[in-house]
């Protein structure tokens, strides 16, 4: 998220919310990301706070997802560790994180 501090410093503020929770908050208060990452259910969900949110706040939401998801993709692909021991294993088909990355503004 620090990348994404363009074009201004100060773009994104972050608040952990509970054990598993962040909440990312855009400079112009048009939007927000609500991250859950939940252990109990084994899943994490991002849900968008902001009825109208700005063309910016939606170009950097995308970068956001888009970095978080190579993130996860990465984690929950790694050939180097064995498919049980990963931190992320996919439940099948196993196309979670190429189906969330479709569903954003800009990719």
């Amino acid at each position: 998220m620090g990348q994404q501090n363009t074009p201004d410093k100060g773009s994104w503020r972050a608040n952990q919310v509970g054990d598993s929770g962040i909440d990312v908050y855009y400079q112009d208060r048009t939007g927000a990301l609500m991250i859950d990452l939940s252990e109990d259910s084994k899943c994490i969900t991002i849900d968008r706070l902001g009825s109208s949110p700005s063309m910016q706040y939606l170009m950097q939401e995308s970068a956001i997802l888009g970095g978080l998801l190579d993130e996860l993709d990465t984690i929950a692909s790694d050939e180097e560790i064995n498919e049980p021991n990963r931190l992320i294993q996919l439940a099948a088909p196993g196309n979670a994180i190429e189906s969330a990355r479709e569903t954003l503004s800009f990719s």
